[in-house]
């Protein structure tokens, strides 16, 4: 949940009647994206990870070719737990990371070009570089101030266009940078205000226009606006876009390119308004309209999102969590089908109180699954289209 006490889990939030688990194709073509019954493997992770909308990530963190998870562990206060993949779509019991209790956002990649997978995690006030050793288990390199936003969230991608990831997160009406000088080492980078916002409560780095700088979206949480901003060199953003009622208490953002023209399309999940707001581009940074277009889901509130191809048609998919029924966890596939209004194919049965899906090959077989991790529980999906 959005919410000005991050340690209020999204998970509690919501009581509302379950979306139905059965596959329910609703067109020829997503008649094609098709999942086997859910696996699950035991997490101690006490009251599960939360409430950012990114609580866990995936990466090869022992080396061994198979997708594991870093995920919170009982909403922060138990620190970061790893899970290795068995490879076959289950986790072994997963390990603590020493020194990251209060951890509340995640993200992974390769912060000091070693070709090992490495962790930034953030409490409220701090954020954290936690290096790969390559074996699974990780090494201190240091601690940077971190300011609150609506939601913790960190994220690692190249903000300066030098080739190496750096750090771009959301305060209330800003977006702050931490730029890495290669090493893995941070210095504090631009600070770009959010005209118009009064919470940002996420972000999702995309691709808005052709000019090679990374951009974003942003999403407020006060005003429902999903807002697009443009890199314009070293760090720094500006707005050029503004996507009005795009959901009540909106928690999460993803960039996906719904119509296949190259640039990032937004897709904001209204967890308080239990829908589902789309906005194409025009490829020079602005949406096409000023307002979304808009699925409305007919279960429980929708929590956050994630876009990949899911049957190799091509066109990128979307899988939305919803957690709000405390009996029945769901993910929702939408078939992406070139316009701004995906196809439904199907809510999806997981372990209760599901946080941001990872879209993965948990399994080796060169599809893409759905994992998610619960309290106690992580679910794994796995995708058998022909």
């Amino acid at each position: 949940m959005w919410s000005f006490n991050v340690s209020v889990p999204r998970s509690i939030v919501v009581p509302v009647a379950a979306l139905c688990v059965a596959l329910v194709p609703t067109a020829a073509s997503a008649a094609s994206i098709d999942f086997a019954p859910p696996v699950e493997s035991a997490i101690d992770n006490g009251a599960g990870p939360g409430p950012a909308p990114r609580a866990n990530v995936s990466a090869d963190v022992d080396g061994d070719g198979s997708p594991d998870i870093v995920s919170i562990g009982n909403l922060g206060f138990g620190g970061l737990l790893v899970s290795i993949s068995n490879g076959d779509g289950t986790f072994a019991a997963a390990t603590s990371i020493p020194g990251t209790s209060g951890s509340q956002g995640v993200d992974v990649g390769d912060v000091d070009g070693d070709g090992i997978a490495d962790v930034v995690t953030a409490t409220v006030a701090q954020l954290q570089v936690l290096l790969g050793n390559g074996d699974g288990t990780f090494t201190s390199a240091g601690t940077y101030p971190y300011s609150l936003g609506g939601q913790v969230q960190p994220i690692l991608t190249d903000v300066d266009n030098d080739g190496d990831l750096d750090v771009v997160s959301p305060s209330f009406t800003s977006i702050n940078t931490l730029l890495n000088d290669g090493s893995g080492t941070f210095a504090d980078g631009p600070t770009s205000w959010v005209a118009g916002a009064g919470v940002v409560s996420a972000i999702a780095p995309a691709r808005l226009d052709s000019d090679g700088l990374g951009d974003l979206f942003a999403v407020d949480g006060l005003s429902g606006t999903t807002f697009a901003l443009v890199g314009t060199g070293g760090g720094r953003y500006t707005v050029t876009g503004r996507l009005l009622g795009s959901g009540f208490i909106p928690e999460d953002v993803v960039a996906i390119d719904l119509d296949g023209d190259g640039f990032d399309d937004a897709a904001t999940v209204g967890s308080f308004s239990f829908t589902l707001a789309t906005g194409l581009t025009n490829g020079i940074g602005r949406f096409r309209s000023v307002f979304p277009a808009t699925v409305r889901f007919a279960g429980p509130g929708p929590t956050s999102a994630a876009a990949a191809d899911l049957d190799g048609d091509g066109r990128e998919d979307l899988v939305v969590s919803s957690l709000a029924n405390p009996l029945q966890g769901t993910l929702t596939v939408l078939a992406g089908n070139g316009t701004a209004r995906p196809t439904k194919v199907g809510a999806f049965a997981t372990a209760s109180f599901p946080q941001n899906p990872m879209l993965i090959d948990a399994d080796g077989d060169g599809r893409t699954d759905m994992v998610t991790v619960s309290p106690g529980t992580i679910t794994t999906v796995r995708n058998v289209t022909p």
